[in-house]
């Protein structure tokens, strides 16, 4: 066996006592020498910070040969150096095809002629590709961003419609109220008007039976002149008139003597 020497050393197990990290994201940085601490994924966070857990990363993060994660390389270097990764691959790589677990057959041959096909195309063709992708990613993020801009727009409108809603019926209450004083206001010249109609048909009423009872006293006061006069008459006979007639002339003639 070929690894065993190596096994009954216990090589490998010191590697199986390290964690294996296989991605790479902001909140899990790469296994470096100072060995940092992933918080949520391992160990406690500090206190006053909430746990955040592993987080998928936007983009892809760094890779070595086009597909192996850099992370993988990191995890040799504080073990083995920097050649531990190279010689685990030929290593692994020999023990395989030694062993016929890989067998190459045809099929390994025909990967091996679109293996090239595939990295030219995903290096020639691939940024321009990320590009399109990302630019048809933006446009469509705009789209939606526009929707919701549209839609928050229209409840914007819509809570301000309401607004001038209510403020127009708070208006239709101060209008109201408007109504009531001015109606108030009517029926009160209203019942002034008619009690002056009241007051004043009383008022006819009373100064007519005061010209009647005018015009009565004028016609008894009439009637008892007449009827005075008349006994007068009828009192005066010829010689009181003569002896009347008679002292005005003496009377007459003493003043003017006197003057």
């Amino acid at each position: 066996m070929l690894f065993s020497p190596i096994l009954k050393l216990g090589y490998f197990k010191q590697y199986l006592k390290q964690p294996l990290v296989l991605t790479y994201t902001k909140i899990c940085p790469p296994i470096s020498t100072t060995k940092p601490v992933c918080p949520g994924s391992s160990g406690n966070p500090p206190s006053g910070t909430p746990s955040l857990g592993l987080k998928r990363a936007v983009k892809p993060g760094k890779v070595r040969m086009g597909f192996i994660p850099d992370e993988w390389f990191l995890f040799f270097y504080s073990k083995t150096g920097v050649t531990g990764p190279y010689v685990f691959g030929l290593v692994l790589t020999n023990y395989l095809f030694s062993k016929e677990i890989f067998v190459m057959e045809h099929e390994y041959y025909v990967g091996l002629s679109i293996f090239p096909m595939l990295y030219y195309a995903s290096t020639r063709f691939g940024p321009d590709l990320g590009r399109s992708l990302d630019k048809s990613i933006d446009e469509y993020v705009e789209t939606l961003e526009k929707a919701r801009r549209d839609e928050a727009c229209v409840y914007e409108n819509a809570i301000k419609d309401a607004k001038d809603a209510q403020w127009r019926a708070e208006g239709q209450k101060l209008l109201m109220d408007a109504k009531k004083e001015n109606i108030a206001m009517q029926l009160e010249a209203i019942y002034r008007e008619r009690f002056m109609q009241v007051f004043r048909a009383v008022k006819g009423r009373l100064d007519y039976q005061v010209k009647l009872q005018r015009s009565m006293n004028r016609i008894h006061q009439k009637w008892m002149i007449n009827w005075i006069l008349q006994n007068v008459k009828k009192s005066i006979t010829p010689d009181f008139e003569k002896a009347v007639l008679h002292k005005a002339i003496q009377d007459i003639a003493a003043i003017s003597s006197k003057t």
